[in-house]
């Protein structure tokens, strides 16, 4: 299937995989450390992220995980100012004392109706519905009340698949706070749990099964808000979990589509998303590490209302990044020059001299 302007879409839909995909109410015992949703499971990571739209025209993407590379500590994924119309160039970092990759030590506290992550720069407290995140010693300052449902995917152990992973989603409304900037937006704040011991980065999600995560929020001129959220598998998985958020009421499925258009560098650019009688059509704008994570708009509805505000945000995986990760963590790439990568057949490709020891 061609798009416009050389660019092309691509399609795979071969069920092989086995998992299951549900709704449930929140309760304060999902963001407790001590959460174990099936037996001899335990939590392998949590992430709040999200993308922000600023009073002055700017749009912001910043992102966190705690727990997933060890205990009492955080760990800064990104905190950028988006790029306009670039989906090229990666984004400018937002506190270069927060660089991709720091860590930090926090305090773990559970309070009557909280679970508090507090650290020299980080304070996470969540409750059961909303959140609130400050982050750079207070200049990132985001509060969020939850849409909808909590949605969970759960892959058990199978073929191929050693390690089972849970992992639970959550998309909010945000409001807030970023360098003085009054900001709103949507968040995201996930959770994975696995066998005891096994690291986020070994799970299936990232290094076997992620093509496409979608993710996006849309407020109509007459006030209503839909949101969700659709995985698409990599090569032959059959992954196809996904989340709808419409009059408030969530609905899982596992027979979402997700339909892809890059742009001539290999770039997701335009991306339909067809979940039952609903579809939503998203077009991406900027990047915030390229080509991993994109960000754009709403641009059609199977509603056909107009469109107040929107917004999206996708994590597209490249078929290589099992062997990526593997030299990161081995230490082998020092940083990724988004001008000087390519994508072939799918998979990505640095210059040696951008992959190198630190």
């Amino acid at each position: 299937m061609t798009g416009g302007r050389g660019r092309k879409s691509f399609q795979k839909e071969v069920l092989m995989i086995r998992y299951e995909v549900w709704t449930e109410e929140p309760h304060l015992g999902f963001y407790k450390r001590s959460y174990c949703p099936r037996e001899d499971y335990m939590l392998a990571g949590m992430w709040p992220g999200g993308i922000f739209t600023g009073a002055s025209g700017k749009r912001y993407h910043g992102m966190r995980g705690f727990d997933e590379l060890a205990l009492d500590n955080a760990h800064t994924y990104i905190f950028v100012e988006l790029n306009e119309g670039n989906l090229f160039d990666n984004s400018p970092q937002l506190y270069p004392e927060l660089p991709i990759d720091q860590m930090e030590m926090f305090s773990y506290i559970e309070t009557e109706d909280a679970v508090q992550y507090v650290g020299e720069n980080v304070r996470l407290e969540v409750r059961v519905g909303s959140f609130d995140w400050t982050d750079a010693k207070g200049r990132f300052e985001i509060h969020v009340k939850q849409l909808g449902q909590a949605c969970t995917f759960w892959v058990p152990e199978q073929e191929g698949i050693p390690n089972p992973i849970l992992h639970r989603s959550e998309i909010g409304k945000a409001t807030g706070f970023i360098n003085g900037d009054p900001v709103e937006g949507f968040t995201f704040l996930d959770s994975s749990y696995s066998r005891p011991g096994v690291l986020y980065f070994n799970l299936p999600l990232i290094r076997k099964l992620e093509k496409q995560w979608s993710m996006w929020v849309v407020e109509y001129a007459d006030g209503e808000v839909e949101a969700g959220f659709a995985w698409k598998g990599r090569g032959e998985t059959g992954f196809r979990a996904a989340h709808l958020i419409t009059g408030g009421v969530s609905r899982a499925l596992a027979d979402s589509r997700t339909i892809t258009t890059y742009d001539e560098r290999g770039t997701v650019w335009k991306s339909r998303i067809e979940l039952g009688d609903h579809f939503f059509e998203l077009e991406q704008d900027t990047v915030s590490d390229w080509p991993a994570h994109t960000f754009g708009r709403v641009v059609a509805t199977s509603k056909g209302k107009e469109i107040a505000k929107s917004w999206n945000f996708i994590e597209w995986m490249p078929d290589n990044i099992d062997s990526m990760l593997d030299r990161y963590f081995a230490g082998e790439i020092q940083v990724h020059q988004a001008r000087e990568g390519r994508i072939e057949n799918e998979n990505i490709y640095f210059p040696e001299h951008v992959l190198k020891v630190r």
